[in-house]
């Protein structure tokens, strides 16, 4: 980790040299700059198609002949470049992305083509119940504008979206003091700066666009779409859950989760709903901590005439948690998984890329997800009871349902 400068502006740079093969894996990172900071519902969707189109017609095949592979792609707080090809073409895609950067296609055509394509995603999108069942708990559980519509906007947004607000989107977020590079592969590293602050010359300096943070509805709600076609209930639901990212005992919440429902097989969740009662093929829940929120989320799946039995199930799972804990036998499971599965999760670079992207992201030093292995391999049954027992926030469970009306 270390900063590059440009026009006064300090950019992180996140860089890895391996020479395991003759490749690169570069990825250009835009903060704040997703669906919670569009000023229309699905601009930064529809602006991360647009850098899809490439320059012109002939973009993608003259990189396709070279096995070069760029896709921009947005989330809720970020939009990022994904660059990655092997060593001996890496001038030819720097130049090409350059050239990207420098020349999206504004383009009425384009914006048509785009617009037609997402408006035929969303009405598919209206029969995937699971999709339709996690936005409705998104609505409930975070009463702002920026989850009323999901990441791709709604119709009525995505008709607003002219190429003017696409032009000053791109003018106010593509900005370098925006800007996170993550680069790996077999590369010099003085010669890997270089060649990106020749790239990032094509960005202006701009303004850092601060974060912004919601808080979980206060209210206990369990809302219902009913829809007749839906053979099976689709059943998600989120409490609230007190942490910050950069929190010394935040490992203690990783392990309690992964008991509670997100270690598969062997966790609550799974146990009492699947393997014991046969209420569905899958139910989990999760930790989901971001710059934006922090909540626990999980989901299932199961019969119309099970929906409610499943519902009261997930709560007394979640109330004998907190109030009983966990037992030494699943501490030590969840130990054994959670430091012996960490092998995979370094195995290649562009998975140590992404956690070093993560830790950054996250205020954390480098290296922390490995440092605090050592804590989770120390923590007691004592510890972390104590502290599964002061977030009783995890009782304040929110339900968001598609169900059959029959």
């Amino acid at each position: 980790m270390r900063y590059l400068e440009k026009q006064g502006v300090k950019i992180p740079f996140l860089f890895e040299q391996n020479n395991d093969f003759p490749i690169v894996n570069l990825k250009l990172v835009f903060q704040n700059c997703g669906r919670g900071f569009d000023e229309i519902a699905g601009l930064a969707r529809v602006f991360a198609k647009l850098l899809n189109e490439g320059t012109d017609e002939n973009f993608f095949k003259k990189l396709e002949l070279r096995a070069i592979s760029l896709e921009a792609s947005s989330g809720f707080e970020s939009l990022q470049l994904h660059l990655t090809c092997l060593k001996e073409h890496y001038n030819f895609a720097l130049n090409a992305l350059k050239n990207l950067l420098q020349k999206p296609r504004f383009e009425e055509k384009i914006l048509q083509r785009i617009t037609t394509l997402l408006l035929g995603e969303l009405a598919n999108r209206e029969n995937d119940f699971d999709y339709v069942a996690k936005n409705l708990l998104n609505r409930t559980v975070f009463e702002y504008k920026e989850f009323q519509s999901p990441n791709t906007g709604d119709e009525k947004s995505i008709a607003t979206i002219s190429l003017d607000s696409l032009r000053k989107f791109y003018e106010k977020h593509f900005t370098l003091s925006n800007l996170i590079v993550v680069l790996g592969g077999d590369l010099d590293e003085k010669e890997a700066v270089e060649k990106i602050l020749k790239l990032l010359d094509c960005l202006q300096e701009g303004k850092k666009i601060p974060e912004k943070h919601y808080v979980f509805t206060h209210q206990k709600k369990d809302e219902t779409l009913q829809r007749k076609e839906s053979e099976q209930a689709y059943i998600y639901f989120a409490s609230p859950f007190i942490v910050k990212r950069n929190d010394a005992d935040l490992y203690l919440a990783k392990i309690a989760l992964f008991i509670l429902g997100q270690g598969g097989f062997g966790s609550r969740i799974l146990e009492e709903i699947r393997v014991k009662r046969a209420l569905a093929y899958s139910a989990y829940a999760l930790l989901d901590v971001t710059n934006s929120y922090e909540r626990v989320f999980g989901y299932l799946q199961t019969k119309n005439e099970s929906a409610k039995e499943a519902k009261k199930l997930v709560v007394d799972i979640f109330t004998d948690f907190v109030d009983k804990g966990v037992s030494e036998l699943e501490l030590t499971q969840a130990k054994n998984f959670l430091i012996g599965s960490t092998p995979l999760r370094y195995e290649n670079l562009s998975k140590r890329l992404d956690i070093a992207l993560n830790e950054y992201y996250q205020g954390l030093e480098l290296g922390h997800y490995k440092r605090e292995l050592q804590l989770i391999e120390k923590a007691s049954l004592e510890e972390l009871n104590a502290y599964i027992v002061k977030h009783k926030e995890l009782l304040h469970l929110n339900f968001a349902s598609v169900v059959n009306e029959n």
